[in-house]
């Protein structure tokens, strides 16, 4: 372990890091971006066949940390969460997580409260037994995130035996809303619809782990896959969603 060496990097990283729009494009060939446009997206809301994630008005920009890749040929390391504050009804979510290629170098977890000094959790990751999508349950570790607090969380690829400059760090934010704040009026929907209530409620923590649990359960099916990559589209995560949809 690398005690407060490795979240007091990540916290001065975060600080001058620039957060992107909400909406954000696609690196295509040559380096140019574009936007999904706007017909494209009102077609998929047409269809009913994908959800639909809208960010909720207290979604303020508050930064994603992309890992990006370590020296052209290593592993791409990215969060699963929006460049803004993501929201979450439950107390003990499940975070996920995005590698791109098998690694023998260490991972950890680390979660902050930014009114504490000492991070919530500093913890070794188990190396995954195959690339893509990884996940982080917070009840396995004996967490619960307070209600209305900002927390930020980070994936750590650990290159050297000291933080440095050239650990690979994909982060996120995380809030904790009461059920009624988040779903007023409604019942807890079943797995089938709840992938499109929590993204159509701007629980972008619930959708995500919702339609990740179903993966899980069946990962041959390519309608699930497709919906997962649409939410992470949205978001701008295009490489985590070509895992998912390569077409």
């Amino acid at each position: 372990m690398r005690p407060l060496r490795i979240a007091t990097a990540i916290l001065l990283g975060w600080a001058v890091w620039t957060p992107s729009p909400v909406q954000a494009a696609e690196p295509q060939a040559g380096g140019t971006m574009t936007t999904p446009g706007v017909e494209t997206q009102k077609q998929q809301m047409s269809q009913g066949d994908v959800p639909i994630y809208k960010p909720r008005k207290q979604s303020t920009p508050k930064g994603r940390v992309g890992g990006g890749i370590r020296g052209g040929d290593g592993p791409a390391l990215y969060v699963l969460a929006p460049d803004h504050v993501g929201f979450t009804k439950d107390e003990q979510p499940s975070l996920f997580w995005y590698l791109s290629k098998p690694t023998s170098l260490p991972l950890e977890f680390t979660l902050i409260d930014g009114r504490a000094v000492k991070p919530v959790i500093e913890t070794k990751l188990n190396a995954p037994a195959q690339p893509g999508v990884q996940r982080i349950s917070l009840k396995d570790l004996g967490i619960k995130l307070e209600p209305g607090v900002q927390y930020k969380w980070f994936v750590t690829l650990q290159v050297g035996a000291e933080a440095s400059s050239k650990d690979v760090v994909a982060g996120g934010t995380i809030e904790c809303i009461p059920f009624l704040e988040a779903l007023p009026h409604l019942e807890v929907p079943k797995n089938g619809e709840a992938v499109f209530r929590y993204a159509e409620a701007g629980l972008w923590y619930d959708a995500i782990a919702t339609i990740s649990e179903m993966i899980e359960a069946t990962p041959d099916n390519r309608k699930l896959r497709k919906q997962r990559a649409s939410l992470l589209q949205q978001v701008g995560l295009w490489e985590v969603a070509r895992h998912d949809n390569p077409e």
